[in-house]
């Protein structure tokens, strides 16, 4: 028998079934920018250990990309896609900004699970708090890694 949708979503939230979830995650981007801005910040996150920075340079204002990697510990990579998991990212909006505002600051966090890709787009402080939580986590751990320039 299959289940109803209410049962499906209790089952879903159980700590088996959020950490099994969670490890089909294969990847974390975090994307940020503004209209103004001379840069922005892109940060990749993989299951396999690998991070990667990189500076989003904008010709217009004439900056370029710059890429470094990192290491990343599977510990923390396992740690934030629970968070994301057990948080409901999967079940949020593809989008979250205020009626009319186009320009600002905003951010894209990107999470590939099984095969498919769940994207959230916010501008300003847009959205659900637990966004802003994961982008500063994101921020930090980023922060702790040792990014190597790439001199490719």
């Amino acid at each position: 028998m299959k289940p109803t949708p209410a049962r499906a979503a209790t089952l879903a939230t159980t700590p088996a079934a959020t950490l099994a979830a969670a490890q089909q995650i294969s990847a974390i981007t975090l994307e940020s920018d503004c209209m103004g801005c001379r840069t922005g910040q892109r940060v990749e996150l993989h299951r396999d250990g690998r991070a990667v920075a990189t500076t989003t340079g904008k010709a217009r204002l004439g900056t370029a990309d710059r890429v470094a990697r990192a290491t990343l510990p599977a510990a923390d990579f396992d740690a934030l896609a629970q968070q994301l998991q057990a948080g409901g990212f999967f079940e949020m909006a593809p989008a979250y900004e205020e009626a009319g505002l186009q320009d600002g600051n905003w951010s894209t966090l990107t999470v590939q699970r099984s095969g498919s890709v769940h994207q959230v787009f916010r501008r300003e402080d847009a959205g659900p708090p637990a966004l802003k939580i994961w982008e500063t986590t994101i921020t930090a751990l980023q922060k702790r890694l040792v990014f190597v320039p790439d001199t490719r």
